[in-house]
């Protein structure tokens, strides 16, 4: 039996794609969690799900059918190693279309490195499975060309980096004098892994406001997410080390 077998037969056909809404795969080895997840997308009216696999040989064969704007998966799916499974989702399209990639993870969060790894193979979510009032709204935010990222995912990248990174390779902070006041207030805040909506209320902005500043950030430091917001934080030795004046906006 192929990979598609794996698939509910009543998605083994591309849907049409409905004008504005997001086309949207699932990847999880257990039905429970993928049931769970359809229920989540399927009473959002801006996400359709086009099929559900079980392993990521499924999850690629049904991406080649489909063509989904967003991929859903556990970062313990089953099947060939996760970071060849991103890279081939993310740079297989011919159209140059690639969906955004979400993954999701256990209690236990992903192990050391591998989010790095996961960021770099172009990863734009990052969330824990637990979080399911973030799930919807973290696959939008990535389905608009953004990111999404647990708190709790931004320690095991700083930790990965203490690990990983040599002292020699600390980047000068000269490139922060490319932001304002109030941007570089944000990239400290995204940098100790606080949500859009966390950050807005710190700095007492509508969480629309600080997506608008974060967007500005990653423009003029070259960013493609919220992790490598993270990693050049780290590098510019500034992570961690938000101060409490308030700058106007």
């Amino acid at each position: 039996m192929n990979g598609l077998g794996e698939v509910m037969s009543a998605q083994s056909q591309p849907a049409a794609r409905d004008s504005g809404r997001v086309g949207l795969l699932l990847g999880d080895e257990q039905p429970l969690v993928r049931r769970g997840l359809r229920a989540l997308f399927e009473n959002d009216p801006g996400f359709r799900v086009q099929g559900e696999a079980s392993n990521g040989t499924s999850l690629l064969e049904l991406a080649e059918a489909h063509r989904p704007e967003m991929v859903l998966m556990d970062a313990e799916l089953p099947g060939p190693d996760l970071l060849d499974v991103v890279r081939r989702l993310v740079g297989n399209r011919a159209d140059g279309g690639s969906p955004g990639v979400m993954l999701l993870a256990s209690e236990s969060g992903l192990a050391d490195g591998r989010v790095l790894g996961a960021a770099r193979a172009g990863v734009r979510g990052f969330l824990f499975k637990r979080e399911s009032s973030e799930i919807v709204s973290g696959a939008r935010d990535v389905a608009r060309g953004g990111a999404a990222m647990s708190p709790g995912i931004v320690v095991q990248v700083l930790q990965a980096l203490r690990c990983t990174h040599r002292p020699a390779a600390l980047r000068s902070s000269g490139e922060l004098a490319l932001l304002t006041p109030r941007e570089l207030q944000i990239f400290q805040l995204v940098a100790q892994g606080l949500t859009n909506q966390q950050i807005a209320d710190v700095l007492v902005l509508s969480e629309a406001t600080v997506k608008s500043h974060f967007n500005r950030i990653c423009r003029k430091l070259a960013l493609r997410n919220r992790v490598d917001a993270v990693i050049l934080a780290y590098e510019m030795g500034v992570a961690g080390s938000f101060t409490e004046d308030r700058a106007p906006a």
